[in-house]
């Protein structure tokens, strides 16, 4: 069989409902294989970009069972590869191919091409992408952007690189995201995680979304013992979200944040929190001194409860630690 053959296309090893034997059952198979046949050779021609080729298969699928169920959405992405390569003159016309992408288009594909509509509609998106570099990011209008363009496309290092080149949107949460997602299919979770912090203390609402979209496990268990901690935190308040941060840091540590976070409100407590949280974790290292006391008492003063979380943390640590250190005593010489 073709590569392209398509899914519910009713191919099947067992043949015609009605008995083989007989001239009617034999014409009814010829017929179905046939239509089966110029619904693969439509697929083909889809995934091959050729547009003209596949109009004409079209045209005799549509001749040869014309109450066939895959013709919509056939028809549907023989026209996508007409109007490829698209040209759009500004954002808001940009908006209207990227609502059909997703919509109409995405839909057809996921019908009648089964597990080839990915990488088909990822070269739509790079098209797209290519097409829109050197259009201006409008806020109004944000999935227009050759940064989200190549999200789709799977090219997230393009889409990194377009992202950070967009001037004045260290906080804009559609940038956030992307930078987000991009960082970390190309880095990591170490790479997005200052992204994400951003993303956390300016547009709280939106992670949710973005940390289902980055899948990371170990990640989305810090999102569920988060809530388990910070039980004085209101999950129906939209702003709860906003600590995660802050809290993340005491539990990770060693992972650090010497990098600065832009905030349109740095006097905010969740972001002074981090801001003291970070100061601690730096001075830790250093036992306990001048510079560990000021950043502990920094942060009772922004929130008790996230303080006392914190020492909470610290005093089990340093009884496991003390705990480790008494059943593995250093052994002597033997010499």
């Amino acid at each position: 069989m073709s590569r392209g053959s398509a899914p519910g296309s009713g191919a099947s090893s067992t043949g015609s409902a009605r008995p083989t034997g007989s001239i009617s059952g034999q014409l009814d198979l010829f017929a179905h294989s046939r239509t089966v046949i110029l619904i693969n050779d439509v697929v083909d021609c889809i995934l091959e970009r050729n547009a003209a080729h596949a109009a004409g298969q079209l045209r005799l699928l549509r001749a040869e069972a014309p109450g066939h169920p895959a013709l919509d959405a056939l028809a549907t992405l023989c026209n996508a590869l007409v109007r490829w390569p698209v040209r759009t003159i500004d954002a808001r016309d940009t908006a209207r191919v990227v609502d059909w992408l997703e919509s109409e288009v995405a839909v057809s594909a996921t019908t009648s091409l089964g597990a080839s509509a990915p990488a088909f509609m990822g070269s739509l998106w790079g098209d797209l992408a290519v097409a829109v570099a050197a259009h201006a990011y409008d806020p109004a209008y944000p999935r227009s952007h050759c940064a989200y363009c190549y999200l789709r496309a799977g090219d997230a290092p393009a889409s990194l690189r377009a992202a950070a080149a967009i001037g004045s949107a260290d906080l804009d949460p559609c940038v956030l995201q992307w930078m987000t997602l991009a960082s970390y299919r190309v880095g990591g979770l170490r790479a997005c995680r200052m992204p994400l912090f951003t993303l956390a203390l300016a547009a709280p609402l939106q992670l949710p979304a973005v940390l289902a979209a980055v899948g990371d496990p170990d990640l989305n268990s810090d999102w569920d013992r988060f809530w388990i901690d910070c039980t004085w935190l209101d999950p129906r308040n939209p702003s709860s979200g906003s600590w995660f941060p802050a809290w993340y840091l005491i539990e990770h540590p060693a992972t650090g944040s010497g990098e600065a976070i832009a905030s349109s409100d740095p006097d905010a407590p969740p972001m002074r929190a981090f801001e003291a949280v970070k100061l601690v974790v730096a001075a830790e290292p250093g036992g306990y001194g001048a510079a560990l006391m000021s950043a502990r008492a920094e942060l009772r003063r922004i929130d008790a409860r996230l303080f006392r979380h914190y020492m909470n943390r610290r005093e089990s640590h340093e009884l496991y630690d003390a705990r480790l250190a008494i059943r593995s005593p250093a052994r002597s010489d033997p010499s």
